[in-house]
């Protein structure tokens, strides 16, 4: 598959993200990484799916471009994956051409679907306007308003009203857990994958200091504490 024409880009408003590259073929990866770096995005390269899901435990990106055929697990089995977990934004970036594959793909809940050949500049436009409508969802659940939580993967930083919570990096996986899915019961297995990605079986016994700890840094900064739901797992409320 040919890359994009790339040229310089015009200047691009908003935040730099941190975006996931995932593409079995090299060119594809270095081409759109060369563009998004230009664009003042920090670029994570994955050429498989395992490798895919793995980076995006390790590093949160802010959003994920997505290749649909790859060898071994595919890119609809990626976007899946990650929506079991996550609401960071999918942009499906493939040769494909069959239209019930779009569709297939924006059901298992990929936000927008970009063909290959495209255009440098139509990338671009569907990173930025991808990207305002996550800010947006986020700011209406209180994820981006000073006046709820705030997260900011870069930094692997947390703040409550504009205060930043002193976590250590499993206390922030673990928040950023219950924040993304606030109001909604996150299961003691759901905790632990996020708490330790890439631990076969993490000890359930882990789970209870950490929390602990996190609680009290909460309750000092004056924000919501998890909620213990007995049996299943931890709720946290707004």
């Amino acid at each position: 598959m040919r890359p994009p024409d790339i040229e310089p880009p015009t200047e691009e408003p908003g935040r730099p993200l941190q975006i996931l590259v995932v593409d079995d073929e090299p060119a594809m990866v270095g081409a759109i990484g060369a563009l998004l770096g230009q664009a003042g995005h920090r670029i994570i390269a994955a050429y498989d799916g395992e490798d895919a899901l793995r980076r995006f435990r390790d590093d949160g990106p802010d959003l994920v471009l997505l290749d649909l055929s790859m060898p071994g697990m595919d890119g609809a089995t990626v976007c899946k994956r990650i929506r079991e977990t996550s609401d960071t934004p999918i942009i499906v970036v493939s040769g494909e051409r069959d239209q019930a594959a779009t569709v297939e793909l924006l059901d298992l809940g990929a936000d927008d679907y970009v063909r290959k050949p495209f255009r440098a500049d139509e990338l671009l436009a569907r990173v930025r306007a991808v990207s305002r409508r996550s800010a947006a969802g986020r700011r209406d659940r209180g994820l981006g308003d000073p006046d709820g939580y705030e997260l900011d993967e870069r930094r692997h930083e947390i703040r409550w009203r504009g205060q930043a919570l002193q976590t250590t990096l499993i206390e922030f996986r673990l928040l950023r857990g219950m924040v993304e899915r606030l109001g909604e019961v996150v299961t003691h297995e759901d905790l632990l994958a996020a708490g330790w990605p890439g631990v076969p079986d993490p000890d359930p016994l882990w789970l209870k200091p950490h929390l602990a700890r996190l609680r009290e840094k909460l309750v000092g900064a004056g924000a919501p504490v998890p909620i213990a739901v007995r049996g299943v797992g931890y709720r946290l409320d707004v």
